[in-house]
């Protein structure tokens, strides 16, 4: 049977098993194709309860009939919530279980092997084209004497979103508990949702306008509006559960986007922002030391980095994980050059590097190396990776773990000077301390190092910027924030080099409820931090914990993204000894003073040694297990401060593991002086809601393509319009508050 065949078939009989199409055994007429590469779309004809479709046996034949594309004209109304438009044959029939359209697009758009359709609504190229002129002369008159600093929130500037459909599968049992409890939800509502939010459909990217002004001071119309919706063909389009790009994207970058459950990269053309073009897929099979696939940092040369979490593809979602390097190719984006084991069985690590996990943590063959985060420092030719977990017992199993040790508790360094740089070489690992806490609940320990951050080379061009050589990383469960002074210095066992310098807890405690929690830092859920380009703010997203989630008396901990002042941190790093430590408390000859009395100064806003100071947090309102996982600063618009004007966040982390999100994308601004607050003009184009709502019906050039699951995001520019981060020379002066 054909390929294009067997897709339909498949996708047709799950829809006749719903019920939701009708079966005939009549002839079907042949037709034109579309002339794009994607299904033939032959007449169709429409009657009865629902849309005819030729019998299955049927299918193997000439293939699956669909209406011509000239019934399309005018635009749709066929969806439940309708179109864009009401005009064309299948906009006449009103509101169907199934949109007509729908099914065009998805089928269509599947099987245009080896490219993707770019949605780009009306006017968008010709605005981007206008902004960007504009802009380009706006800064030639500025930079030459002869005009004001234009305004950088006019930059043309967008929004790169990686997301999964959601669809049955994502249905957790606390949603399902609400669907049974709650006698108020409306069964023809959910009906209702079968289609959006329930049936499979393609996974993709959505291009969203990040540019907030005109340069005469107005609003964009356009702002927060999705321009663009691009779905990958299949195979690569089914199933990614789409997971996370680069830290932050720079001009002439290509966009590397990874599947956690297929560890499928995919590689992305961006030059003609907001349309996009597939470069490159790279299946797994390319990489057969390692699975299920998380990060990507920017390497020297225009390489990536990518951390494999999940161990070789004989033992998927199990251990070692390793690094894998692409390097750039003219015609693909990338392409892979090497792959470098993070680990080994029963401890055997590369290059004779001590494992410091002990048996049980090292669970089931003795390793911890499963790597998540990944930095790296090319000016000083060393890098970090945070392990995570042994991820076939997180996101491939929907029952819940065994004990905490599927939780890794260990960072590794890599060296990836000179020849490298194209395979990097561990050098160093090293187990977190645990404290200052002791919960009750063991697994609300210092386990799950999601995610690092790098301190930035030449932050002295900022004013009052701060040169480091150190990274700070975190605990997921525990709720620590730690860091290594010096990673040129982290080789081997270099665990009494790590200090805590401050805990998600000591934020949550600072919100307005923070009094309520019990236990406030217990797997709050922290993952995604960075640090400004100065090295004097560490941001941070913690997705929560609902009450009630461990025992009847849990009060959960609060979903919250916030920020921390580093910069006594950072100071005092200079002799490579840091005054701050939660796990062990400050012993200096001066302070004597345990890790519990530690946390409870700083707690009470106190300044401590060379503690951090906490600066702000926002409150994220979500019902659901999730909340904020991931974020991206606005690398292109950083001020003379070395601080971004702003980021934003996705509210979403992976559902199939019983923590799920709201699906929400936010914009933040950051003052001077790195308070955070809402974006208010950042509003739904759908419901006038507070940021954008991936739960939707319809997406340009797709009614009813339905909900997405948002993972994470990246800021693009035009050609031409940013620099590469932030050199200084672009920078965005503003009055400092």
């Amino acid at each position: 049977m054909h390929r294009k065949n067997r897709v339909v078939r498949g996708v047709a009989a799950g829809l006749l098993s719903l019920g939701l199409l009708t079966a005939t055994t009549g002839p079907v007429a042949a037709d034109d194709t579309n002339g794009t590469g994607g299904l033939p779309l032959p007449d169709l004809p429409l009657g009865g309860g629902g849309l005819q479709l030729p019998g299955l046996d049927e299918l193997a034949g000439e293939g699956l009939s669909l209406p011509s594309l000239d019934l399309l004209d005018g635009g749709l109304g066929g969806g439940l919530g309708g179109g864009d438009g009401d005009g064309g044959a299948l906009g006449q029939l009103g509101d169907l279980p199934i949109s007509a359209e729908w099914l065009v697009n998805t089928l269509s758009n599947a099987t245009s092997i080896g490219k993707v359709k770019n949605n780009t609504v009306p006017g968008a190229i010709e605005r981007r084209d206008k902004a960007t002129a504009a802009w380009k002369a706006a800064v030639a008159k500025y930079k030459s004497g002869k005009g004001p600093q234009p305004d950088p929130l006019a930059k043309p500037e967008y929004t790169v979103v990686w997301s999964a459909k959601q669809n049955a599968a994502d249905i957790n049992a606390d949603v399902i508990s609400k669907f049974v409890q709650n006698a108020t939800i409306n069964p023809q509502g959910l009906l209702d949702l079968l289609n959006p939010q329930f049936l499979p459909g393609l996974d993709g990217f959505q291009v969203i306008d990040s540019r907030a002004k005109n340069l005469d001071g107005t609003d964009n119309p356009d702002y927060a509006r999705v321009v663009n919706f691009v779905q990958l063909p299949l195979p690569w389009g089914l199933e990614n559960e789409s997971h996370h790009m680069q830290y932050e994207w720079n001009d002439g970058d290509p966009i590397l986007a990874g599947g956690l459950f297929t560890g499928t990269t995919h590689v992305l053309d961006a030059k003609d922002i907001p349309n996009l073009k597939l470069l490159n897929e790279i299946p797994v099979t390319s990489t057969p030391g390692g699975s299920i696939a998380d990060a990507y940092e920017n390497g020297p040369g225009g390489r990536f980095y990518l951390t494999l979490m999940g161990g070789p593809l004989a033992n998927f979602g199990g251990s070692p994980g390793e690094i894998v390097t692409f390097k750039p190719d003219p015609v693909r984006g990338v392409v892979v050059e090497s792959e470098s084991p993070a680990g080994g069985p029963l401890g055997a690590n590369p290059n004779g590097i001590k494992e410091p996990c002990n048996l049980r943590e090292a669970r089931p063959l003795g390793t911890c190396a499963n790597p998540h985060g990944i930095q790296f420092r090319n000016d000083l030719g060393v890098g970090i990776t945070s392990d995570y977990a042994e991820p076939r017992e997180i996101v491939l199993d929907p029952v819940k773990t065994i004990d905490k040790y599927a939780f890794r508790p260990t960072v590794r360094t890599w060296d990836n000077t000179g020849a490298n740089a194209g395979k990097p070489k561990l050098v160093g690992v090293a187990h977190v301390p645990n404290g200052p806490t002791e919960p009750a609940q063991r697994a609300h320990e210092q386990y799950g190092i999601m995610e690092a951050a790098k301190t930035w080379p030449n932050a002295d061009r900022y004013k009052k910027g701060l040169s480091s050589k150190g990274a700070f990383f975190g605990s997921m469960c525990g709720g620590g924030v730690f860091f290594v002074p010096d990673l040129t210095k982290a080789k081997g066992d270099f665990s009494d080099q790590i200090v805590q310098v401050w805990n998600d807890g000591l934020s949550i405690v600072r919100t307005a409820d923070g009094r309520k929690y019990d236990e406030p830092g217990g797997c709050a859920g922290g993952a995604w931090h960075q640090v400004s380009p100065n090295n004097r703010l560490l941001f941070r997203a913690v997705q929560g914990r609902n009450p009630g989630s461990d025992n009847y008396f849990d009060e959960g901990a609060a979903k919250i993204v916030y920020d921390i002042d580093i910069s006594p941190v950072i100071e005092s790093a200079a002799d490579g000894k840091v005054d701050c430590d939660l796990s062990r408390g400050i012993h200096n000859g001066t302070l004597d003073i345990s890790g519990i009395r530690l946390w409870n100064k700083l707690a009470q806003g106190e300044t401590v040694a060379d503690c951090p100071r906490f600066v702000s947090a926002l409150p994220v309102a979500d019902v659901t297990t999730g909340g904020p996982h991931w974020g991206a600063l606005d690398n292109h618009t950083v001020d003379q401060w070395g601080t971004p004007w702003r980021l934003q966040f996705s509210d979403y982390f992976v559902s199939r593991t019983g923590v799920d999100g709201d699906h929400r994308l936010y914009n933040v601004n950051i003052s001077p002086s790195g308070k955070l607050s809402y974006d208010d003009s950042f509003r739904d184009e759908k419901t006038g809601g507070l940021g954008v709502n991936f739960n939707r019906r319809n997406w340009p050039g797709n009614p009813d393509a339905g909900f997405y699951k948002p993972h994470s995001e990246l800021w693009v520019t035009p050609p031409g319009i940013s620099s590469p981060n932030a050199s200084g020379k672009d920078l965005a002066y503003r009055d400092y508050r």
